[in-house]
């Protein structure tokens, strides 16, 4: 048996959270109540209100239905009546739906989400079993757009599932308990599940960021490039004892655009990311790697977080992983972005472990715009990592 070893616990952080509940049939009119006292134990523990913890719920069977949005109640009680009468859905099981639904009619502004607000996103899927449906794109989708997955599975439910849903590592967000009595186990354990807020600025570190301009990419996708690097860089606290931020861009050869000391102020910085040169040319992201460790992280700060940021096709030949274990070595953490349909399993060996926490996709540069917050919240986690003294796992 694997219990939930610690309790959902936020009572000083801000948070919105849906549990996405199996109302099938498979489960039982008094397995079910087993889970209305479950989830009436766990809302006990959060600071319910409007500007702090906000929750959702959704139970889904064949189809998903929504039993209230995250702006729906605005105190704990309001939730805990709610949940007391839970009307039992039975029908068959369609995970992926429900997960598809989650993201298209919960995780939004209008539901009540503050993702805009970089607060963070959560879900918590209890289920007893299999999918009749397909749930790990959906499951993947929600997790890109920076959603934190829990799997709680109650009965027999498969483990594979249970994983396809949740994030990583499993032993922190996959549960799996043999009977529902159990589920009363996990929500009354002294020790918790603490869904810790996400980082909400980043203090200090020294960011680079290295674009890829070879010929594949383009004029007008250089110019949504530009677009999404001064979005995301006004979203940091530029100065010389806070975030620096250098840039390097690459084709066949690497190009120095500007060190990590250049700018002390973001108008300044700011200015000049509007005026990059797009350069062309083939694409060799092993030395743009090797460039940036000797030439822009040999002049980091002591004891500051280090973070690349490669932002590629992934049209290229050379296998860049000795490269970036290098960069890895000197504690530099690698986020990649992948733009358009290239295959991304060399870029996979580039980016950090897990890839879902560090390596993203987009298939058109439109895209990247969107991708921005989930970026910048993921870096925050990043740096205040390395802080702790945390170590990545590497790919």
């Amino acid at each position: 048996k694997n219990y939930i070893k610690r309790y959902l616990c936020t009572q000083e952080a801000m948070a919105d959270i849906v549990f996405l509940v199996d109302g099938s049939a498979s489960i039982g009119l008094s397995n079910f109540q087993q889970i209305r006292d479950f989830l009436s134990s766990l809302v006990s523990n959060f600071d319910i209100a409007p500007n702090k913890v906000r929750i959702g719920l959704v139970q889904f069977s064949d189809t998903p239905r929504t039993e209230f949005y995250l702006k729906t109640y605005e105190n704990k009680q309001q939730i805990l009546d709610y949940i007391r009468q839970l009307p039992y859905k039975t029908g068959g099981t369609n995970t992926g739906l429900g997960l598809e639904f989650l993201l298209k009619s919960h995780f939004v502004e209008e539901a009540g989400s503050r993702a805009k607000w970089n607060v963070p996103q959560i879900s918590v899927v209890i289920t007893d079993g299999n999918s009749q449906d397909e749930v790990e794109p959906h499951a993947q989708e929600l997790r890109q757009k920076g959603i934190k997955l829990y799997a709680i599975g109650i009965k027999d439910a498969d483990e594979k599932l249970l994983k396809q849903i949740a994030n990583q590592p499993y032993d922190q967000y996959v549960y799996s308990v043999s009977d529902f009595t159990a589920l009363q186990e996990i929500s009354q354990n002294s020790e918790t599940i603490s869904l810790i807020a996400d980082c909400r600025e980043i203090t200090s570190a020294d960011i680079v960021l290295l674009v890829d301009s070879s010929d594949s990419v383009g004029d007008t996708n250089f110019a949504e490039i530009r677009r999404f690097l001064h979005t995301f860089v006004d979203r940091l606290e530029i100065g010389g004892d806070k975030v620096r931020v250098g840039l390097a861009q690459f084709s066949h050869a690497p190009y120095q655009e500007f060190l990590l000391d250049a700018y002390r102020d973001k108008a300044n910085l700011l200015k000049q990311l509007e005026n990059i040169m797009y350069h062309k040319g083939g694409t060799n992201i092993a030395k743009a790697l090797d460039f940036i460790r000797e030439s822009y992280f040999s002049q980091a700060r002591k004891n500051v977080p280090r973070i690349a940021i490669v932002i590629t096709n992934g049209n290229t030949n050379d296998t860049a992983e000795e490269a970036a274990q290098k960069l890895r070595q000197q504690g530099v953490v690698i986020f990649v972005i992948k733009t358009g349909q290239a295959d991304a399993t060399h870029l996979s060996t580039v980016a950090n472990s897990p890839q879902e926490e560090f390596l993203f996709s987009v298939d058109t540069y439109q895209k990247l715009d969107g991708l921005v917050e989930n970026l910048r919240r993921r870096v925050c986690n990043a740096v205040e990592d390395q802080l702790r003294g945390k170590q990545h796992i590497f790919g």
